[in-house]
């Protein structure tokens, strides 16, 4: 049977030049493109001294080349913003997946605030010629209807010299896209995100609402905890495991976030797991980050990693297999109908690494039954061995 990948809370990142499987801080459930300027640009750009941009600050003007569409003559061009008005500022490209996936939420998006003063302007760094012959083709599973059409209710432009991107983009220190900041009434940036997360945000600045204070001290914590994360990675790429344990084992006794402390648990895990670490260590960690996890494939994911160290001679308490067990099977009780043959297969599994021969055979027969089943061989195939062994 082919199975998932061992990833915590639906969250990976692979070390580069390592085998280390890590969950990542990022706050977004959407995909996201991360950029990397040339060597050109980076030192075309060397040396600048931009101004930091931040929750709080004052929007910069928005100097863009090309207005390439302008909501069907809704919405005119602008480079200062207008008291008592809404923007949404967002950074796309052409030959990026999710900004396009993001697309008819954005079209939503101006269609319902658009007599309520918000102006959505998207900007792409292209050419003016490749934004069009982007704009000209046809969305896919819509014959019909191109991706002008689609985003004709808004406005969207082109800045080849990425003026704004650097006011914006580089000066708050974002390099993925799709990211959008949304400008205030006031001409202050209100909030920094993933545009598909925007609909809250969004409807509190619009009804004067929001919190930007609250935000900008979430938004300072995470960005602390992306660096810290950073630096943990970096003991990992140089094979400073050990060094990267301890700042781990730190910053869970220092902090109070719960959220963060279950971050650091599941990068810790992953570390111990994949350098054979001390196996009560493993398995008191592994209880910690169980206890945060609700989602059924999550827990199989998970329980399903630790039965391959089981495997591997790694993990040899039967108790705690028994108890992992235990955890698959109330888990596949909770999964969708189509998911729980395979975390009662992880169950029998686990009753099998554990000596309980009788209660594998009997959740592997509840497996084989399950719908969907039949997706694998491996699993009639292991009742099968159960069974023969039994006899």
């Amino acid at each position: 049977m082919k199975r998932t990948l061992f990833v915590l809370f639906g969250f990976a990142a692979g070390l580069v030049g390592s085998s280390f499987m890590v969950p990542t801080l990022t706050a977004a459930s959407m995909p996201t493109v991360y950029l990397q300027d040339s060597d050109e640009d980076q030192d075309e750009e060397e040396g600048t001294d931009l101004e930091a941009l931040t929750i709080g600050s004052k929007a910069p003007a928005i100097d863009v080349e090309h207005w390439v569409q302008d909501g069907e003559g809704a919405f005119k061009p602008v480079t200062k913003f207008k008291e008592g008005n809404v923007y949404i500022v967002e950074f796309w490209a052409t030959w990026c997946g999710p900004c396009i996936a993001s697309m008819p939420h954005i079209v939503e998006t101006q269609a319902k605030y658009k007599d309520k003063g918000v102006q959505v302007v998207s900007i792409s760094d292209e050419d003016l010629e490749t934004v069009e012959e982007f704009l000209a083709k046809t969305v896919r599973g819509e014959d019909e209807k191109t991706y002008g059409d689609l985003t004709k209710s808004y406005c969207l432009t082109t800045d080849p010299d990425r003026s704004v991107y650097k006011s914006y983009m580089q000066a708050a220190g974002q390099n993925g896209i799709p990211t959008a900041f949304i400008v205030g009434k006031n001409g202050m940036v209100e909030w920094i995100g993933h545009p598909m997360e925007m609909d809250t945000p969004l409807e509190e600045v619009v009804a004067g609402k929001w919190d930007r204070e609250k935000f900008a001290l979430k938004m300072k914590a995470e960005k602390e905890v992306s660096i810290f994360m950073n630096k943990v990675v970096g003991k990992l790429r140089s094979g400073n495991e050990e060094e990267a344990m301890e700042m781990i084992n730190e910053k869970i006794a220092s902090s109070d976030s719960d959220e963060l402390k279950n971050q650091l648990r599941s990068m810790k895990l992953s570390i111990l797991m994949q350098t054979g670490g001390d196996e009560k260590e493993v398995i008191q960690t592994a209880r910690e980050v169980l206890s945060g996890i609700k989602e059924p494939m999550s827990v199989n994911n998970l329980v399903w990693a630790l039965y391959e160290m089981s495997v591997e001679g790694d993990l040899k308490d039967k108790k705690f297999l028994m108890e992992l067990a235990g955890k698959a099977e109330k888990a596949a009780t909770a999964a969708a109908k189509d998911q729980a043959w395979m975390i009662l297969d992880t169950a029998g599994h686990l009753y099998y690494a554990a000596g309980d021969l009788d209660k594998a055979i009997e959740i592997q027969k509840k497996a084989v039954a399950a719908p969907g089943s039949d997706e694998s061989e491996d699993v009639a195939d292991f009742l099968k061995k159960l069974l023969a062994e039994k006899a």
